[in-house]
């Protein structure tokens, strides 16, 4: 009873968050293009508001495309290259919520310095997660529960073959001791007349789950200027357990405007443990909208799950998740 009190009281106060947040995107919506004097002190003051935080988002860019550019001069000796840097710092803060259990909230931030003189085909990259494990649709369509907090840096390297993608991650976990991990990565996109094929095989392995296979072959459809149709069907198997998961399922992508978009899915997930079964499915919507161009956007993803250890009765839940880009 106490769980579920505490359900209902976070989802009345989770909805009058979002009417309020709401109704302060309606009123900025209009004025962060460009910012005309305002009629009156309060309209100056949101102006204002909104101008120093871009601003200072610019500032402290700048000041880390300095940072890394420095360290890249530094270790070549000389500028070999006039490429912009593009380097990036990601913050995600999320908040969940499922029906039954008290809400939580994480954030995990995503370190992208960029060497133009030193680097081509490689670049480096420090995170508060394992990456790694953010292959399937699943944690990238319906993140249900925080991610584990695993601080570590990849080194990426990266080559085309013709037209098959190719990559080789191997990550240090920063841990106590160190965990290594590595992934290969082996991706291409098919264009055909009237949709694309994405094939993906990935070769990884970790101190955890030992060595393993992740495949995924998805079917991209453009129905309209507006909507899109993706078939979804991806694999990940475990060496060390024997473990075989599959995801298989649709998603419904719908362009709304330059800042505001929807998606629509339904995925089916089984495994073979002890014999295969359908393990879940789940039904969702996802509202995505962008604040501040290239700085700021939010994500609200409710949805219905139905697992077999409920007996497939529905769970709700809901997610909401807020970027902020460098």
């Amino acid at each position: 009873m106490r769980a579920c009190f505490q359900s209902k009281s976070f989802f009345i106060s989770f909805k009058i968050f979002i009417l309020s947040f709401l109704l302060l995107l309606s009123t900025h919506a209009s004025g962060f293009d460009s910012f005309d004097i305002a009629d009156d002190d309060d309209e100056l003051h949101k102006k204002t508001f909104e101008r120093k935080f871009i601003d200072s988002n610019i500032e402290i860019s700048k000041w880390f495309d300095n940072l890394t550019e420095g360290i890249d001069l530094f270790l070549v000796g000389e500028q070999l290259n006039s490429e912009k840097n593009q380097s990036s710092v990601k913050l995600e803060n999320t908040t969940f919520s499922k029906e039954g259990t008290a809400p939580s909230n994480q954030t995990t931030i995503i370190i992208n310095p960029r060497f133009p003189n030193l680097e081509k085909y490689w670049n480096l990259k420090f995170t508060s997660y394992n990456e790694q494990d953010e292959r399937g649709a699943k944690n990238k369509l319906i993140r249900q529960s925080p991610r584990e907090t695993n601080y570590g840096a990849t080194i990426g390297v990266f080559k085309s073959v013709g037209k098959i993608r190719t990559s080789f991650q191997p990550r240090i976990g920063l841990q106590d001791p160190l965990v290594i991990s590595h992934s290969l990565v082996f991706e291409s996109t098919l264009d055909l007349n009237h949709f694309q094929i994405n094939p993906k095989l990935n070769l990884f392995a970790d101190a955890t789950n030992g060595t393993g296979l992740f495949q995924a072959i998805n079917f991209n459809f453009v129905l309209t200027n507006t909507f899109s149709l993706t078939l979804i069907n991806d694999g990940t198997y475990f060496e060390k357990t024997h473990k075989y998961t599959t995801t298989n399922g649709v998603s419904l992508g719908q362009s709304i405007s330059n800042i505001n978009a929807m998606s629509y899915s339904l995925l089916f997930f089984s495994n073979n443990r002890d014999n295969y079964h359908l393990d879940s499915y789940v039904l969702s919507t996802s509202w995505y909208h962008l604040i501040y161009k290239k700085i700021l956007d939010l994500q609200l993803t409710p949805h219905l799950e139905f697992t077999s250890l409920r007996g497939y009765k529905g769970q709700a839940g809901i997610s909401l998740q807020l970027t902020l880009n460098f």
